[in-house]
């Protein structure tokens, strides 16, 4: 077991989001969106759109990115199964990880730190997509959305994760890319980390209120240090 490099132990375990913070993966979502418009025969959309309406939910992703005549109930279940489906087919052909991230995993597990990952992405997708970049041996528990908890920025998803980890929320570093994840860090107590690299801006970080801000991933291990 390698010296531990972390001495400040104020926080004992960190969650990530996905999306933005550990991977990029807008090229794929891109990809199994316009697969699935072009099942209904629309043209493509592209990465600058999805971004718009990206952090929110596959469903909110789907009906953003669709015309207004598709977006009653019934086709937006029919699109997201269909969207899900072209999804799952190519989960990481063009998602990589940001980095740095995989070393501040190993360092963060060497020293002891519980690490979980939370997305609004569908949980199925999420586990996938995190299982085959990283390691499993590092998260305490990896989950996305599904009917079990609402959306961030509810804190009940988050709740649960502290305490599977169990620590209290206090001793917990949210991170993420958006104004989502600090809310939903801030709703639970967390201590909110915006990263800097990811599909918001830091100002927007910055007007959600995030406590600390990372310009790269080692950055959080200068701060636990």
């Amino acid at each position: 077991m390698p010296e531990n490099r972390i001495k400040n132990k104020m926080y004992k375990g960190v969650i990530f989001d996905l999306d933005g913070t550990i991977a990029d993966t807008i090229g794929d979502i891109t990809n199994a969106l316009n697969l699935m418009r072009q099942s209904y025969n629309l043209g493509k959309t592209n990465k600058d759109e999805v971004l718009k309406h990206i952090n929110f939910g596959a469903i909110n992703v789907i009906a953003g990115v669709l015309p207004e005549n598709f977006r009653d109930e019934k086709t937006l279940k029919e699109a997201l199964v269909r969207y899900s489906q072209f999804y799952s087919e190519n989960i990481v052909e063009t998602t990589y990880a940001y980095q740095g991230i995989r070393e501040i995993f190993q360092i963060l597990y060497d020293d002891g730190y519980k690490i979980c990952v939370l997305s609004n992405k569908q949980d199925k997708l999420t586990k996938a997509i995190v299982k085959t970049l990283f390691p499993e041996k590092y998260f305490v528990e990896i989950l996305g959305a599904s009917e079990q908890f609402p959306h961030k920025p509810n804190p009940a998803s988050s709740l649960y994760l502290a305490e599977k980890m169990q620590l209290p929320c206090g001793e917990i570093i949210f991170a993420g890319d958006s104004n989502i994840d600090i809310e939903t860090a801030k709703n639970a107590g967390m201590f909110a980390v915006g990263v800097s690299w990811g599909y918001r801006s830091r100002e927007i970080l910055e007007q959600a209120g995030a406590m600390l801000i990372l310009d790269k991933p080692e950055d959080l291990i200068c701060f636990l240090k």
